[in-house]
């Protein structure tokens, strides 16, 4: 399981290890980098769901710039997939926590704005 230690402006650590950029964590786990984008996408939504997960979280930068693409959010309803979208420091706790609870998430991680 991961687990997301902290973020500040410009960088999140998880498992230890400082990114300093944006990222997504897959459903398994793995973690790629994401380009900064204020707009999380139809296309990002369906490459976490790959995965398979249950919930997708989106970190929506330190102070919330990021906006979910209508198309993603339909393509949520249609999967049944739940986006949750939180200014980042709010989010990777949502996203301990229910990955803590056993579920299979995924998520998209702004690190500044």
């Amino acid at each position: 399981m991961v687990r997301i230690d902290g973020t500040s402006f410009g960088s999140i650590t998880v498992d230890g290890e400082h990114y300093p950029h944006d990222v997504w964590i897959l459903a398994d786990g793995s973690i790629r980098r994401r380009n900064r984008n204020h707009e999380f996408t139809l296309n990002e939504f369906d490459f976490l769901l790959e995965g398979k997960p249950e919930l997708v979280i989106v970190g929506t930068g330190q102070s919330g710039c990021v906006q979910i693409d209508k198309e993603a959010t339909e393509l949520a309803v249609k999967k049944r997939v739940k986006i949750i979208d939180d200014i980042t420091p709010d989010a990777l706790k949502r996203y301990n926590e229910e990955a803590n609870a056993g579920r299979k998430v995924a998520g998209a991680f702004h690190v500044t704005c």
